[in-house]
């Protein structure tokens, strides 16, 4: 089995209302779909979701990365994954465009052995519980959407934070009067706080039972979070201070996390993020399985490494439930699961991707 030709597509969709975190606001999501083809005719897909806020990268570096990446892959045999992640380094590659190859090829692995991908990974579980995440606005929407978000099913919900104590404070208690006791509550902050304000902000949100606490401060503030973490009454989960196994190492050493997110996009794909996992494993600390602002192919991926990882506990995989377009027709969702299909590879095929909403940007065989 050797790769023959690289495809890349962009899409753009809408989504279903604006979504707004501490570190901006978006509307639109724009992406690349990732095809990889193999001469015996196997096909293999990724996704690449850029983000210059927490990966550093953007459509236009993202795409410059794929250009590069691809040639290198044109001839090579997918099923030697070692091989293959090495052409897939560099440090000023990326993170979003690595993922969305090393998503395809391990498509095309799971697809050669006949087996579905989360199988491949570990065969740790069929399904993972996700939560729903509520941008940052008005107490009164945000309860607004919780209540409904309840009704249809989902028993997790997490609420964005990082406007301000008293905004951020109302927002939680607002949320958790109207879903009452039996739902499941997490916040992220995206690192929307100081030491001072992240400390008087949980302390009084503990009262609302509050699952998690993400990434209440910068990601580089290891030694703040490590104090925060001594002090919280609420476990603290890392997000954007974790990429790679690396991150993980430093950040288990400064006992700095309760909680890892990882990120396909962030890890650079599929086989760095069980890296990640691994690592946390080693010290007991369990992991989430999180999205950027990807659609259903790289959601897929992620519900296919949670399901294949047993240390992979918590989800957050809802980037797509909230896009007016679906660029895979694969029903993935049991509410409030993720469950993965159970076909070979990601388990899809290439009558269920919606060309009519994707724009080839790049060939190369």
């Amino acid at each position: 089995m050797y790769v023959s030709k690289v495809e890349v597509f962009k899409a753009r969709i809408k989504l279903r209302r604006p979504f707004r975190i501490a570190l901006g606001e978006h509307t639109v999501v724009e992406d690349y779909i990732v095809r990889i083809e193999t001469k015996d005719g196997l096909v293999g897909y990724g996704e690449a979701s850029p983000s210059k806020a927490i990966l550093g990268d953007d459509l236009t570096s993202a795409l410059e990365t794929l250009k590069l990446l691809a040639k290198r892959l044109i001839g090579i045999d997918p099923t030697g994954y070692e091989r293959w992640r090495d052409l897939l380094r560099g440090k000023d590659l990326s993170s979003s465009a690595r993922a969305a190859l090393d998503i395809a090829l391990s498509d095309l692995i799971a697809k050669h052995y006949g087996v579905p991908l989360y199988k491949l990974l570990g065969d740790a579980k069929t399904k993972i519980e996700t939560d729903y995440t509520i941008g940052i606005k008005s107490p009164e929407e945000a309860s607004k959407e919780a209540a409904e978000l309840a009704r249809k099913g989902f028993r997790i919900i997490k609420v964005k934070l990082g406007e301000g104590k008293e905004a951020d404070i109302q927002r939680v208690r607002s949320v958790r009067e109207a879903v009452g006791p039996k739902v499941r509550i997490r916040v992220d902050a995206n690192q929307g706080w100081d030491f001072e304000t992240a400390r008087e902000i949980i302390r009084e949100i503990a009262k609302y039972d509050i699952e998690l606490v993400e990434q209440p401060l910068k990601h580089y503030d290891l030694k703040g979070l490590a104090k925060l973490k001594r002090l919280s009454p609420i476990p603290i989960m890392l997000d954007e201070s974790v990429h790679t196994a690396e991150d993980a190492i430093y950040a288990i050493r400064m006992d700095a996390a309760d909680v890892i997110n990882i990120k396909l996009m962030k890890s650079g794909g599929l086989w760095e993020a069980v890296r990640i996992a691994h690592v946390a494993e080693a010290a007991d600390i369990p992991c989430m399985v999180g999205c950027m602002s990807e659609a259903e192919v790289g959601i897929i991926a992620g519900i296919h490494f949670a399901c294949g990882l047993s240390n992979v506990v918590f989800a957050d995989l809802d980037a797509d439930l909230m896009m007016t377009e679906h660029v895979v027709s694969a029903n993935t969702l049991d509410v409030p699961y993720r469950v993965p299909p159970s076909e070979p590879g990601l388990g899809f095929n290439e009558d269920q991707v919606n060309y009519d909403i994707l724009e080839k940007v790049l060939e190369v065989k």
